[in-house]
């Protein structure tokens, strides 16, 4: 049996010193890591992009996953390392399959960062001003409006607990080191932030096409699964590698995962003939 592909959360404090260039794609089908051992992966599916990259000598092009707003998920792309100005502009300038190309560190995102309310009640959403969100505080609103904050969410919407209810997830059209500076020194409404760690896939096995078809994915409470062979055994991984479902009955599968937080998870499949297939699985 084939060696599980997880998704590792990179975290130690000298890893998120290591510089990254974050490419964000206009589609997530095209300039998507071409993976062939996914642990030296260096190359898109677009030939166009892969001129760019081999101009520059890079090897490493991987998917940065876990970011907290939903259509990001599948086209951030890590590019590990220090890279000449002229790098950043020439991807810039192939904007028909690059949308954005920042320098960031290689655990974290360039847009995201994560904040805890001092009360629950002061700080939360009430809608947008253009794209830009509000909220029932003026001074939030104000450190919004300047860094064009446009998504604002609970990290933990499904929790009973106060002090998890008051943390949310704040992605923005700016440098996040700077939102994340105002945000620590308004301490009348905010008691402390932190950066959103990136998750990446990690394995030492080919990457091969799926054996099966997962859909709706991302799903919203149960999902279908088409494949020719039988299926013996279901398991679901979270992105840091913990199996939090294991069971070989697929009602037994569905009722589970309609109590998954919302999030990224891998999808881990064993066939009546010994062979097993992973797929990324996105609950909304």
């Amino acid at each position: 049996m084939k060696k599980l592909l997880l998704i590792l959360l990179i975290s130690s404090y000298a890893i998120a010193q290591q510089p990254d260039v974050e490419i964000r794609l206009v589609n997530e089908s095209i300039g998507y890591p071409n993976y062939i051992n996914v642990s030296q992966a260096n190359s898109s599916n677009d030939a166009g992009l892969n001129a760019i990259l081999q101009t520059y000598n890079v090897n490493s092009y991987i998917n940065k996953f876990s970011h907290p707003y939903l259509p990001y998920i599948n086209r951030i792309i890590s590019v590990y390392g220090t890279y000449p100005s002229q790098f950043i502009a020439d991807l810039l300038a192939y904007s028909s399959v690059v949308e954005s190309v920042h320098i960031s560190e290689m655990n974290t995102f360039s847009d995201a960062v994560q904040l805890q309310l001092l009360d629950l009640n002061i700080g939360s959403p009430t809608g947008f001003n253009g794209n830009i969100v509000t909220t029932n505080d003026t001074g939030l609103n104000q450190i919004f409006q300047d860094f064009n904050v446009f998504y604002y969410a609970q990290t933990y919407p499904s929790s009973t607990v106060n002090s998890s209810l008051s943390v949310y997830d704040v992605v923005c059209n700016c440098d996040k080191n700077i939102l994340k500076l105002a945000l620590d020194n308004y301490t009348a409404t905010i008691q402390s932030t932190q950066n959103v760690s990136a998750g990446f896939m990690l394995s030492n096995n080919s990457f091969e096409k799926s054996k099966a078809i997962v859909s709706p994915n991302p799903f919203l409470n149960d999902f279908n699964i088409e494949t020719e062979e039988s299926i013996t055994n279901y398991s679901v991984f979270d992105i840091s590698g913990k199996q939090i479902i294991a069971t070989s009955n697929k009602n037994e599968l569905d009722n589970q995962a309609t109590k998954l937080q919302a999030g990224m998870y891998v999808l881990n499949l064993v066939f009546e003939n010994g062979q097993t297939s992973n797929s990324k699985l996105v609950k909304k």
